[in-house]
């Protein structure tokens, strides 16, 4: 009897936030920036690939040296906006992270509806060009906009704890939003898809990005008081590449990068596989591939918390152990599945790797960053956010290019009725195999990972005083 009362106790716990620190409501209004991003991040990184190869006709070696030229910029760009954005001082009227966000917005918004307007009777290489050029406008400002939101969270939200209840709520606002960002764009380019019907439904789902932009960041508190314990933490200019240095070859950098390269980035680029393996491999409609999608997705949500639960009372490490055990079964589905139903088990089990490994991976750096400030004295958000990005960022792509690149070498053409049985291993194989081997690859940097739970716990108590006090 007791067992079964602990059992229940621990049940309820995993769909309970915790009650320390933030509120309930200050944690939902802390997270809803973040997921709007991602949204941004899906159409433009995602369903603008099967657009552009589909429907405008860009070859896929012509997008994935799109993509490639975009790593570049993003290498050379991301240090020097967060040490930037770390050296910005609050003004008084307009504030200083939630300023940076909402200046970056229109830019975001702008670029990504230029992006859709392509047409196919352009030259190949004017295609390429402005799709290179409006993709290095929606990154720069994206990059701000990222690195500015991430130094906010890690302030407001100080705890390990705190930042595990604010990630799972943006994964439930980020699935949520899945109704609108991936259902239309799964009805729409599995199948026959029209650029006719396409550009007047994707214009309102742009509408609808730049209102929950306004809506997510209307509000936010910005001012003086968060700041104070930050304002003399402040490295000067002759500084930053030593401290650079120190930073990149230190054991919890590099291992957290090493997994976020090989894992966590790669595993997030599912649902383009998706639209290509629903569409070609399964032969399904859009409608089919929708209900597919959807279904998974409201899946997940349904054990979301436990996952949080389980994460926070194992910490970092253990947790991502056991995600390899939904990996195996869901990638290895996706390879073999021989009918929809195997397939939509499969992938809702993939769904599930993502959003666990994603969830049990996002206080690292934030870690990090804390356990640098309590042995430096210096919290330096911007530059450490800024090297994070120089190396997750400029590989965020590499799993783009290898699928495009693989489904290409295996003879994918997407201006075909049909494809090639070669092409459809290909489509098997980029979406099955290659990221069930990042999962296990990325074992490897995880185990050098040097906090267990305990070391977690300490950095998080040490982050929650510097931000509230000797009595927090």
């Amino acid at each position: 009897m007791q067992f079964l009362r602990r059992v229940a106790g621990n049940a309820r716990n995993a769909f309970r936030f915790t009650s320390t620190g933030l509120s309930l409501k200050e944690k939902w209004r802390l997270a809803l920036p973040g997921p709007i991003l991602s949204v941004g991040g899906v159409l433009i990184h995602n369903v603008f690939i099967k657009y552009y190869t589909d429907i405008i006709g860009l070859s896929p070696t012509m997008v994935g040296w799109v993509y490639i030229i975009y790593n570049i910029w993003n290498a050379i760009n991301d240090p020097f906006i967060g040490v930037w954005i770390d050296k910005m001082r609050h003004k008084p009227r307009r504030g200083k992270y939630v300023y940076v966000m909402r200046v970056t917005v229109p830019f975001m918004i702008l670029s990504s509806f230029a992006m859709m307007l392509s047409s196919p009777s352009w030259n190949e290489w004017t295609i390429f060009l402005l799709y290179t050029v409006e993709l290095f406008i929606y990154d720069t400002a994206a990059t701000a906009y990222s690195i500015a939101y991430q130094s906010y969270t890690l302030v407001a939200a100080p705890t390990k704890e705190e930042r595990v209840d604010v990630n799972i709520i943006q994964n439930y606002v980020s699935q949520g939003m899945s109704f609108l960002v991936t259902m239309i764009p799964t009805m729409l380019l599995v199948g026959d898809g029209k650029r006719e019907v396409i550009l007047p439904i994707f214009t309102l789902v742009i509408l609808a990005e730049s209102i929950f932009f306004t809506l997510a960041l209307r509000g936010l508190r910005d001012d003086a008081k968060m700041y104070e314990s930050l304002e003399n933490q402040h490295l000067d200019l002759r500084d930053i590449w030593k401290e650079s240095w120190q930073i990149i070859k230190s054991r919890p950098f590099l291992s957290y990068i090493l997994f976020s390269i090989i894992t966590v980035g790669p595993i997030g680029f599912y649902f383009t596989p998706f639209l290509y393996y629903m569409d070609d491999v399964m032969n399904v409609s859009g409608a089919t591939a929708t209900i597919v999608d959807v279904s998974t997705h409201v899946a997940v949500l349904l054990v979301l918390p436990v996952a949080g639960y389980f994460i926070k009372k194992n910490g970092t490490k253990i947790s991502v152990y056991w995600g390899t055990l939904t990996a195996l079964l869901g990638y290895l589905g996706i390879f073999l599945a021989p009918n929809l139903w195997i397939a939509a088990i499969s992938y809702t089990l993939v769904v599930f790797t993502v959003n666990y490994i994603r969830t049990a991976a996002a206080p690292m750096g934030a870690l990090i960053i804390d356990e640098n400030e309590r042995t430096t004295g210096v919290r330096k958000t911007g530059l450490f956010n800024g090297l994070f990005s120089v190396f997750t960022v400029a590989f965020s792509s590499i799993q783009t290019v290898v699928f495009i690149n693989v489904i290409g070498s295996y003879g994918y053409d997407g201006t075909a009725d049909f494809q090639t049985d070669s092409a459809l291993f290909g489509i098997r194989l980029a979406a099955g195999i290659i990221p069930l081997a990042a999962v296990l690859l990325g074992l490897l940097p995880i185990s050098f990972y040097p906090f267990d739970k305990k070391k977690e716990e300490e950095i998080s108590a040490f982050s929650n005083r510097a931000r509230r006090g000797e009595g927090a």
